[in-house]
């Protein structure tokens, strides 16, 4: 079953690829079997959290553990050819594209044992699930928007500790995570206001652009950038 009624994109059409989207991903699809396996270690290892907490919590949960459901759709979708040109062809968010292919793939899990009876399922595992694919969007948009912050704060703290900034990175953290004032922090830092400010703007620099290298690579246009970055901020602050 198809995850999306799209065409494949012949080798031809790369070029006509939008300019938002010809970065990193259609970069390695360039270099043959050594990129393609490059695209697929970095879709495993930034979606798979994502993905797997979306079924744990999910009328999926029957058929398996998170962690084999979630192989199981690597595999199944990972191998197909052209399955990233699709992508590009579709103008979806790679995380929109990954979720859909995921449902279409646990759905074919649930009529694969329905039909093969390859093992006693408890009936609520065997009916459709009652979520809409909608539903199941927003959720794993939470899941994966949460997932992107921790991978960009994880990325943008490594450059801080490399460039020296390891003091910079905590004040960022006190002030967009705890709310700490710019008065407090300098008092807790023992700098000035005005210093403080720009420690925690060098910080924030580092971070919006690791945000941004993972949106750019999940799909995202310019125009949406500024939009995505707002709604991952949101998510650094607790409940």
């Amino acid at each position: 079953m198809s995850d999306t009624t799209a065409r494949s994109t012949p080798p031809s059409k790369r070029d006509s690829f939008p300019a938002t989207q010809r970065g990193w991903l259609v970069a390695q699809l360039g270099q043959g079997a050594e990129g393609l396996s490059r695209i697929n270690a970095y879709v495993m290892q930034t979606y798979a959290e994502p993905l797997g907490n979306y079924v744990a919590g999910s009328s999926f949960r029957s058929l398996g553990t998170p962690a084999d459901l979630v192989s199981g759709f690597f595999a199944s979708r990972l191998a197909q050819p052209a399955y990233f040109e699709r992508w590009i062809e579709s103008n979806l968010p790679l995380r929109r594209w990954l979720i859909n292919g995921f449902l279409f793939y646990l759905q074919e899990e649930l009529r694969r044992r329905k039909a093969d009876r390859v093992e006693a399922m408890p009936s609520s595992a065997v009916d459709e699930p009652a979520s809409s694919a909608q539903t199941a969007v927003e959720e794993f948009d939470r899941l994966w928007a949460a997932s992107m912050v921790r991978s960009a704060a994880t990325a943008a703290r490594e450059r801080c500790t490399q460039e020296g900034f390891d003091t910079h990175w905590q004040m960022f953290e006190r002030h967009f995570i705890k709310g700490v004032s710019y008065a407090d922090l300098a008092a807790e830092f023992s700098v000035t206001g005005g210093q403080s400010a720009s420690m925690v703007r060098t910080a924030s620099i580092r971070f919006r652009q690791a945000v941004v290298d993972l949106l750019l690579k999940d799909g995202a246009t310019e125009e949406e950038l500024d939009d995505e970055i707002a709604r991952l901020m949101m998510a650094l602050r607790p409940g």
